[in-house]
């Protein structure tokens, strides 16, 4: 089996639905996987550089796994991708550590799909919000696989019932089990 990486980029996993659960179901299908939870590991924002380097060095599969926050990844996703993504190491004339490297980006959507469409409230595509981390990975000389994404996502404590968060769990299960499913394939 390759060494699997998942970066979690949420910013406060301990009070996510969504993000926990798919993390959870992909720990599940892949024990032997590192999941490295940013807000965890850095609650400060100050990352240690080296450890994520190393972390992405020893990793086959890369995977970003996010909520969308205002149409982009979340701050300590992005700071970490400025800090941790060193030209010269990952990037440039000598920089080539992520070279061949498979990769795949997991987001979660708050807003229905319905919204994210041209003609729509978001004027776009969930995909096109994203152009910036395809760029991102080629420069990098990642093998971008796929993007995943479930809109929807969004669970509000005392407003979204019972019933709803649990249809809700299912369907991101549905999500985690793609992501599973295209792991696999690799």
């Amino acid at each position: 089996m390759k060494n699997i990486l998942v970066v979690s980029g949420h910013p406060d996993l301990k009070n996510s639905v969504a993000n926990k659960t798919v993390l959870e179901e992909l720990e599940k299908n892949f024990p032997q996987a590192e999941i490295r939870k940013l807000d965890e590991l850095y609650p400060d924002y100050k990352f240690d550089v080296k450890a994520e380097q190393a972390a992405l060095e020893k990793a086959d599969i890369i995977i970003f796994q996010f909520p969308t926050h205002w149409y982009a990844t979340p701050g300590i996703l992005k700071l970490y991708i400025d800090k941790v993504m060193e030209h010269g190491w990952a990037y440039g004339s000598t920089g080539n550590a992520l070279k061949g490297k498979s990769f795949i980006v997991s987001t979660t959507v708050g807003a229905p799909e319905s919204l994210y469409a041209e003609n729509a409230a978001m004027g776009h595509a969930v995909e096109d919000f994203y152009f910036g981390l395809r760029q991102y990975a080629a420069l990098c000389g990642l093998d971008f696989k796929k993007f995943f994404y479930i809109c929807g996502a969004m669970y509000v404590p005392g407003v979204t019932t019972d019933e709803q968060k649990q249809a809700l769990i299912e369907r991101l299960k549905k999500h985690a089990d793609d992501i599973v499913a295209c792991l696999k394939s690799l």
